[in-house]
């Protein structure tokens, strides 16, 4: 997770690439592509700091989590965040899935992996 934080704050779309899992829906697309999206959309942004705040060991299905706080700012605003990141191993590394947000002024207490999807469920239900 911090190695994808700093390739963002580098601007680095082609190690973002390369740490996607291959099931990821951006694997699919050509490659110049995403890569060329993943450097317009982070150079826009300032990478100010990143926490972790939990994180899981694989699962039965072979998928670790990570739950952190991305600070980070666009032209003085802050658009900081949480995310719950799910990661799996495919034979050479940890590959980046899929993960959930929300703004970090939501996050409130959620200070563990439950406690953020208690909040995220209730926060789907409306």
């Amino acid at each position: 997770m911090r190695s994808r934080f700093s390739a963002y704050a580098r601007k680095d779309g082609a190690y973002l690439y390369r740490t996607l899992h291959e099931e990821h829906p951006d694997r699919s697309r050509p490659e110049a592509e995403v890569v060329r999206e993943l450097v317009a959309a982070a150079s826009a942004l300032r990478f100010m700091s990143l926490t972790i705040v939990d994180r899981s060991p694989p699962d039965d299905r072979g998928l670790a989590r990570v739950l952190f706080v991305a600070n980070i700012f666009q032209k003085g605003r802050d658009l900081s965040f949480a995310e719950l990141s799910e990661f799996a191993h495919d034979g050479d590394g940890w590959r980046y899935l899929r993960g959930r947000t929300i703004p970090l002024a939501h996050l409130g207490d959620a200070s563990s992996i439950a406690a953020f999807e208690r909040l995220d469920q209730r926060r789907a239900a409306g």
